[in-house]
């Protein structure tokens, strides 16, 4: 029949379905098209808002409000980024009142900034992932559990030490977690013990744990979690820091470190490295990482002292079967006085040395990432020590992220000439352009 208008006539399931492909402003506007469209908008399932950006129809807190009080279907995805005024926290709970009463979220992310937003999280059922960042949460009287959560991430949030230990304890699928609690605060009748600033981990099936140790002393413990396979230890070190302080997130990270020795891949970051070398490794370290395969090292490792070195040296020996080692290098966020107190004394004395069961047999890739290519000066520190003692090395990839070929060229050199311990040692650089060298003895160099 000519002129007969077939997408109106489509089953309302799939007019939706075509509207989730639409950025929301476009699938409201379909609501002009014809009176079968009119609220088919208020059917969508899935809601992403970004605040912080100001730009378009919807840049309030009071949109928000409105278009998830319009709404007439279950609602299972919401993220939500906000900067938030004082006479706008309220709104963080009236947009969760809002989205229980709609029920069926799965996925729940939000992320505040400006004014710390109180939340009493309601106890979404069947909720699978939450994402929540600088809010201060309650869990209701009567919370039960999240049966169906499988992902935790919680970030710069304050919650009482009984709310996320029942979060934890009461979600029995989660395979990820993620803490960190640099704003972490407990309340005032929790203070007084250190017992009460635990957080345990009893998670049959956890796969992927990362933790923050900040400003609060928060000790994590894994009593059982026999699926973990990936971890994160990490530190968010102030420049006030005292050595006490820093020695306390150092023997704490030691402790986790030694609860997830298990773990086929684990990721330390430099303030946590730089807190460890403050305890005495060598003497403290009572464990191998014997399923260990994957070594990362982030943040500016271009600042590794010698007693720092001396650390890494000795968590290295502890690793019998690690395959590969990945360093991602960045400079810190902001320049702080702590990278100036370092002990300078120069690495520059290698040698072949004894004890390192992995590098004598299993070690074959090394992964450097740098934002400049001249900073890798900086990283010849682990280079020299790689490649003087991997007998059995094959590969160092080197990203970097300019367009430095005449500093490539020079580096490549200078690694040529570097004394390996196998002679099937090839160094790879690669750019952001994909211009990339490989080279090694006898290589010829390739330059612009």
């Amino acid at each position: 029949m000519a002129g007969a208008d077939r997408i109106s006539a489509l089953p309302e399931e799939t007019k939706v379905f075509i509207l989730s492909l639409l950025s929301f402003t476009d699938a409201v506007r379909t609501s002009v098209l014809s009176r079968s469209w009119h609220h088919l908008w208020t059917f969508l399932q899935h809601f992403s808002f970004d605040l912080d950006l100001g730009e378009g129809p919807l840049c309030s807190t009071e949109d928000v409000g409105r278009i998830l009080s319009f709404l007439r279907g279950p609602i299972i995805h919401f993220s939500l980024q906000c900067f938030l005024l004082a006479h706008q926290s309220s709104c963080v709970q009236h947009f969760l009142d809002l989205i229980f009463q709609k029920d069926g979220l799965r996925d729940l992310s939000i992320h505040c900034a400006g004014t710390l937003p109180q939340c009493q999280l309601p106890s979404f059922r069947l909720l699978k992932d939450l994402d929540l960042k600088w809010i201060d949460i309650i869990l209701p009287d009567d919370f039960a559990c999240f049966e169906q959560l499988t992902s935790l991430k919680l970030q710069s949030v304050c919650i009482s030490q009984p709310d996320i230990q029942s979060l934890i304890n009461g979600s029995k699928k989660l395979m990820s977690i993620e803490l960190s609690f640099e704003r972490f605060f407990v309340s005032q009748e929790d203070a007084a013990g250190e017992q009460h600033r635990s957080v345990i981990f009893n998670c049959p099936l956890l796969k992927y744990l990362r933790f923050d140790f900040g400003e609060e002393k928060v000790e994590p413990r894994v009593i059982s979690a026999p699926c973990l396979e990936n971890a994160y230890v990490s530190a968010s070190t102030d420049t006030d820091f005292s050595p006490e302080e820093f020695a306390w997130v150092g023997a704490a990270a030691l402790k986790f470190m030694a609860d997830i020795a298990h773990v086929s891949h684990l990721s330390l970051n430099f303030d946590v490295l730089m807190c460890l070398s403050q305890v005495d490794v060598p003497r403290t370290l009572r464990v191998h990482f014997r399923q260990l395969q994957c070594l990362k090292l982030i943040g500016p490792m271009y600042y590794v002292d010698q007693r720092m070195f001396e650390m890494l040296r000795c968590l290295i020996r502890s690793m019998p079967f690690l395959e590969n080692l990945e360093l991602q290098c960045h400079e810190p966020w902001e320049y702080v006085d702590y990278v100036d107190d370092l002990d300078s004394k120069p690495l520059n004395e290698y040698k072949k040395e004894d004890g390192y069961l992995c590098l004598d047999q299993t070690v074959r890739g090394v992964a450097i990432s740098v934002e400049n290519l001249r900073d890798l000066e900086d990283l010849m520190w682990m280079i020299n020590f790689i490649l003087l003692n991997a007998n059995f090395l094959e590969l160092i990839k080197i990203t970097y992220y300019n367009d430095e070929s005449k500093v490539e060229s020079r580096m490549l050199k200078e690694l040529c000439a570097v004394e390996k311990a196998s002679t099937d040692a090839h160094v790879v650089f690669v750019n952001m352009n994909d211009v990339s060298v490989m080279a090694n003895e006898g290589d010829e160099v390739e330059s612009d």
